[in-house]
């Protein structure tokens, strides 16, 4: 193996402690951690709270007020009351400079407070350091980009158009008001971001819903956000369960549109909810990320690249890669090397130096990967690694063991996401039956193609139907090109991380003047 190889491996932890600022603000003086709504700290009428984990060792991180209705209907009436304002003077008309100006400042606190961040990253999500450290940058870049965009945006009236003699016409493109965002466990603070910072610059209010097993991230955000300075009701936080806050939030007919990232089931019941009462909404909903691998590759250096990419966040990423689509030429020789890769995986606690594999985020996800890994095998999928529970020295956590199975074309076996370092490799006899294969499901996030050949990658990328194609790597990412969905993956609407995105968070009307009849 050549050097080069050799140093393509999975995310890696360094050895991470947590910083008092982070023990502080979860311990709370032994009080729960309350939403935050129209600028003061909420416990909620409902009485109830729930307890956040470190997956990897199962320790109570925090107990964590949760929001009802009641709270959901008051986050509502303080947004739109911070949205208007006074006397006309809300957020909607703050000067985008002063917006921007204001997001940058809470880019420079979150940036100060790094380590508590990094901390709700690496003990609330079970996250390495490696990988925690590389999504805390999107902080910034996230807020960078929008600022830009938000400067550059055609905001109030368009163009006007002449009709007629007597009639004309013209667009205006204003916020819709109040939005939210119901935000995953997997990614917190680069979602947080993703949402945060086009629905504040497009002049929306907002309601931010974190996961409940990812809680601490948002609230601390919360903490920041009014450290800033933001005017009370712009920026509200919501914990909860989704089957309580989440859908609380769905059915309320103030919000007039919801960013969801999370599964298809979910995304598609919230739909059903927003319909009711005219609520627009984006969704990302997960994926079953295929990639191609064509004969004149080097097959052991791949199988590290895709290895790499199949473990990022142990699988716990929408876009992994749990289909491989391999020539049957070299298959053999990519699947041995894809064998050493995941059995040489470091499992560990997350926050321990040299841990690559970590524990899954709770006991619902374990239960799940490990019936998947089973169902595979039932399925037709010969074992090349078996998976199964997984121990750590001195830690009771989620661990599992890495999966590895070979399939054959017209074996069904991976049907669904698993989000675990998790894949199926399946021997072809030709490209075109690697793309027809790739293609043979409901999702449609991500894939890859990995070949010397550029412009056959660039070709038989455009002919995979997925919202984001890539020649020779994998869950890229760069602003100013969308992210999103087809099939059930996601949709509607122009994905994150675009000028489209910016345009999401508003709406357009057209306005037609004529003269005064005499």
């Amino acid at each position: 193996m050549s050097t080069v190889d050799a140093e393509v491996r999975a995310f890696t932890a360094r050895k991470f402690e947590a910083p008092a600022k982070f023990i502080e603000f979860c311990q709370l003086g032994g009080a729960p951690l309350r939403g935050y709504i129209g600028g003061k700290y909420v416990a909620g009428t409902m009485n109830t709270t729930f307890q956040t984990i470190d997956p990897g060792s199962l320790e109570v991180l925090a107990t964590v007020c949760e929001m009802g209705a009641a709270e959901v209907d008051a986050a509502v009436t303080e947004a739109y009351r911070a949205y208007h304002g006074s006397q006309g003077k809300g957020w909607k008309t703050w000067p985008v400079e002063d917006r921007c100006r204001l997001v940058m400042r809470f880019v420079e606190l979150c940036e100060r407070d790094r380590d508590v961040l990094l901390a709700c990253e690496i003990f609330d999500g079970g996250k390495v350091s490696e990988l925690a450290e590389g999504d805390f940058d999107q902080i910034r870049a996230t807020a960078e980009y929008f600022c830009q965009v938000a400067k550059s945006a055609e905001m109030g009236d368009g163009e006007a158009l002449g009709i007629s003699s007597s009639l004309k016409g013209f667009t205006y493109r204003e916020p819709w008001g109040v939005v939210a965002g119901i935000i995953p466990w997997n990614y917190p603070v680069v979602l947080n971001s993703w949402f945060i910072f086009p629905a504040l610059l497009a002049g929306n209010c907002i309601l931010l819903k974190p996961a409940e097993d990812t809680p601490l991230s948002s609230l601390y955000m919360a903490k920041l956000a009014e450290e800033a300075g933001f005017p009370a009701g712009v920026f509200n936080v919501l914990p909860g369960r989704g089957e309580i806050t989440g859908q609380c939030i769905a059915e309320h007919p103030g919000v007039r549109f919801i960013a969801f990232t999370g599964s298809p089931e979910i995304g598609q019941s919230i739909m059903r909810t927003c319909d009711r009462h005219g609520t627009r909404m984006k969704r990302e909903m997960g994926g079953n990320g295929a990639a191609i691998v064509l004969d004149d590759v080097d097959p052991e250096a791949v199988a590290r690249q895709i290895g790499r990419y199949t473990n990022q966040h142990f699988g716990q990423t929408c876009c992994t890669i749990h289909r491989v689509f391999v020539d049957k030429k070299i298959a053999d020789e990519f699947i041995d090397s894809q064998r050493a890769f995941f059995e040489n995986l470091q499992i560990g606690y997350q926050a321990d130096a040299g841990t690559q594999l970590g524990a899954v985020v709770n006991s619902t996800q374990h239960r799940r990967v490990l019936q998947a890994q089973q169902e595979t095998a039932r399925r037709g999928g010969q074992i090349v690694l078996s998976g199964g529970p997984a121990e750590v020295a001195d830690k009771e956590g989620y661990y599992i063991k890495p999966a590895l199975y070979k399939t054959q074309p017209g074996i069904d076996c991976n049907p669904h996401e698993v989000f675990h370092a998790f894949a199926t490799i399946c021997p072809v006899q030709s490209v075109a039956e690697a793309v027809e294969l790739a293609n043979r499901t409901p999702y449609g996030l991500g894939a890859s193609v990995w070949t010397k050949d550029i412009e056959r990658g660039i070709n038989l990328a455009k002919q995979l139907r997925d919202g984001t194609v890539q020649v020779n790597c994998h869950n890229s990412i760069a602003y100013g090109l969308p992210y999103g969905g087809q099939g059930i993956s996601g949709g509607p609407g122009g994905g994150v991380n675009c000028e489209e995105t910016f345009y999401d968070y508003t709406q357009v009307k057209a306005v037609y003047v004529a003269d005064y009849p005499s």
